[in-house]
């Protein structure tokens, strides 16, 4: 086993000054949001501006239905936070701690983190949140 060491940690190398921000964010979808959900809908939840690093998803829902299930990403890869979640019964899903390819994203312009509803026909008079935490200020590039 080998132990590598950043540069920031360094002990003679000051890590970089940062006017670093956290942000929790909640997307609220009522029971009567007034859509017409069906298998497939994406739903824009959360908007993300340029910069943001995403830390923490967390997706709350009712019983959404039987088979229902969740992704939730954003416009470009719709899976990227949450795959597959069961969301037939109530359930809080909390971002995945692996599988996460291309996490942490740094933005380089605005975007959404979405909903997409699959595996079959939501219930459409359910409420779900989605809770997201994300950083501004900082730059995670070497």
């Amino acid at each position: 086993m080998t132990t590598h060491v950043a540069p920031q940690a360094k002990a003679w190398i000051q890590a970089r000054e940062s006017d670093a921000v956290y942000h929790k964010v909640i997307g609220y979808c009522p029971s009567t949001h007034g859509f017409t959900l069906v298998e497939n809908d994406i739903i824009e939840m959360v908007k993300v501006p340029i910069g943001a690093i995403v830390t923490d998803v967390m997706l709350l829902t009712g019983a959404l239905g039987a088979s229902v299930t969740a992704d939730v990403g954003d416009g470009t890869t719709e899976d990227l936070y949450i795959s597959a979640a069961n969301v037939a019964a109530a359930s809080v899903t909390r971002m995945e701690s692996t599988g996460l390819a291309g996490v942490p994203k740094q933005y380089t312009v605005a975007d959404t983190i979405d909903v997409k509803l699959e595996a079959a026909n939501p219930d459409e008079e359910i409420a779900f949140a989605l809770i997201v935490g994300y950083i501004t200020g900082v730059d995670i590039t070497p």
